[in-house]
């Protein structure tokens, strides 16, 4: 079994949803929170997330934060 999770991840800047989703191997929603950072919204169980991480690193991206809002299970 899987762990399904939604995340928010906080960078910093402001990001273009359709220009970040073109090269991710998850696709995510933007939440802009201003000009200065972004939330982004995904779903994906640890691993998928992990490769997003990398995928974030690799493109440039300064973390700022990560949450998890919830999971369910799946087979």
């Amino acid at each position: 079994m899987h762990d399904i999770c939604t995340y928010h991840i906080e960078v910093k800047g402001e990001v273009d949803e359709t220009t970040l989703n073109a090269a991710s191997p998850i696709q995510m929603r933007v939440q802009r929170r201003g000009t200065e950072t972004s939330c982004l919204a995904i779903q994906a169980d640890q691993s998928g997330f992990i490769g997003l991480m990398r995928h974030l690193h690799q493109q440039g991206f300064v973390l700022l934060s990560v949450s998890r809002e919830h999971f369910s299970k799946i087979s």
